[in-house]
């Protein structure tokens, strides 16, 4: 890349469990009117739930959306990625980078040290999602992962605050503070928070580490690992499936499937897209939009701790759970 003509683009990495609100509050940042051109670069591109009205264009794996925004795959790698949105005719004045709910935004945040980088991207802060129900049930190695992105946190969203008590989140707060004293607690519901807090979240000061090998051709080679590794399975089925049968499946589902997400084609809405979150205990289902001329189709993804997953128990049950003639 050239020599910047302007001040570097601030970034600001979202991190956190599964089911903490990275997507909720992602979304808020691109749909609101705030007047920057913000490119978001997601690993679930397909989570990214965007009002068909607000889209301008679509081009492969970018969204460009009426507001000047913009919205990406990763796929091609975060370091390629971040150079293809700078060299943009029109590049974005804020990027945002939504990691996966498994991963340590460390290991994201140590790619803006390269010093070749710096000059056209800086990184400005991380901003981790803790859900405040569940963060205190979380044991073993999903605990240690939840953890870590706090500790790496600048600012750290308490969200589904509406969900504990006054004391229920002071104590999560408290345990907060045990791995992050410096962060900025705030306590949100729906990963509601004022946008203007985001490109200021504070100088982010990577500690030091082994410089990565960057070679020529632009890949990042650095070996990050997940300090918990986790399965996930997918069941999709054109078939319409009965709610109160589902229900129950989903209902006995063992504290080993943390997380389920996706859409579903289900007999007592037969023309709309049905939307299904779950974390832990606590689920919601919403009606979407029409299937239009997408052919209807569940798609389920349930993921959990290594080997927590029995994909084809799953499967058995979920196949009873379709409408009969």
């Amino acid at each position: 890349m050239t020599q910047p003509l302007s001040p570097p683009v601030p970034v600001t990495i979202i991190s956190g469990f599964l089911g903490a609100g990275k997507t909720t509050l992602l979304n808020r940042i691109l749909t609101s009117d705030h007047g920057l051109r913000i490119a978001a670069l997601v690993n679930d591109f397909g989570s990214i739930n965007i009002d068909a009205e607000l889209i301008a264009q679509r081009d492969g794996d970018v969204v460009s959306l009426a507001n000047g925004c913009i919205c990406c795959s990763l796929s091609d790698g975060l370091l390629d990625s971040v150079v293809r949105l700078l060299r943009r005719p029109v590049p974005p004045q804020y990027i945002v980078i939504e990691t996966s709910g498994v991963s340590d935004p460390l290991a994201v945040a140590h790619t803006f040290a390269d010093p070749d980088l710096q000059p056209f991207a800086l990184l400005d802060g991380i901003v981790t999602l803790v859900d405040a129900e569940l963060a205190l049930s979380l044991e073993g190695g999903m605990a240690k992962l939840a953890r870590q992105q706090i500790a790496a946190a600048d600012v750290v969203l308490l969200n589904k605050a509406d969900l504990v008590s006054k004391a229920g989140c002071a104590a999560v707060i408290h345990w907060i503070h045990t791995f992050s004293p410096s962060a900025r607690v705030l306590e949100t519901v729906e990963a509601q928070m004022p946008l203007e807090l985001l490109p200021g979240v504070g100088a982010f000061l990577a500690q030091p580490v082994s410089p990565c090998n960057l070679p020529h051709d632009g890949h990042q080679h650095c070996d990050h690992k997940h300090p918990l590794q986790f399965d996930t399975w997918s069941f999709e089925s054109g078939d319409a499936l009965v709610l109160s049968r589902l229900s129950e499946v989903l209902r006995k589902l063992p504290p080993t499937v943390f997380r389920v997400k996706g859409f579903l084609h289900l007999q007592e809405k037969l023309g709309y897209r049905c939307v299904f979150q779950s974390v832990a205990r606590r689920a919601t289902l919403t009606v979407g939009q029409p299937w239009g001329n997408d052919p209807p189709q569940s798609r389920l993804v349930f993921i959990g701790p290594c080997g927590g997953v029995d994909g084809e128990s799953l499967q058995a049950s979920l196949l009873e759970c379709r409408a009969r003639p």
